[in-house]
């Protein structure tokens, strides 16, 4: 009861969330198809986000390392919009958030501070303008690497001698 009663007071925050990558493998993005409530889909829906107490929640972009130097920005991209209309859809539950101030605010609405991350540096192309551009549209963390190398940062494959150091490694 005590831990319960402190989550309540205090917005426990979920770092990373990777139901939009199902969505877009299983629904192909279009929320129509799925009832965020209650669905399966993933081990993430809103009655468990509700039930878990979940005050604030990352939802991830991300993109497969096989779209780097092909559409990785189109893709990401995409996700971002996936997120923000999965936010729009459910107002009663989720609000889209990029600070900390906003993250309490939302909290104490009752409502589930949603903001954005980005899994993978492949998804900016190597671009500061495209990272500056991903923070406009409300990201706020972006992992250097993911599974796959990018011209700037070596996967942790390239530790464990599974991959070799540089690009496409």
């Amino acid at each position: 009861q005590k831990a319960e009663q402190l989550m309540k007071n205090t917005s426990l925050i979920d770092g990373h969330n990777d139901m939009p990558w199902q969505l877009r493998k299983k629904v192909h993005n279009d929320l129509s198809k799925i009832d965020l409530n209650t669905s399966n889909i993933s081990q993430t829906n809103i009655e468990k986000l509700r039930t878990g107490l979940v005050g604030a929640q990352f939802w991830v972009a991300y993109v497969p390392c096989s779209a780097q130097n092909k559409d990785a920005v189109r893709q990401t991209l995409e996700q971002i919009d996936l997120i923000k209309r999965m936010v729009q859809m459910f107002p009663e539950d989720f609000q889209l958030t990029t600070t900390a101030d906003g993250i309490t605010e939302v909290f104490s609405s009752g409502k589930i501070a949603s903001l954005i991350g980005m899994e993978g540096g492949h998804g900016i192309d190597s671009s500061l303008g495209t990272l500056r551009m991903f923070y406009e549209l409300g990201v706020r963390y972006l992992t250097l690497t993911h599974i796959c190398n990018t011209p700037w940062a070596d996967s942790s494959k390239v530790d464990s001698g599974i991959a070799k150091p540089g690009v496409n490694g």
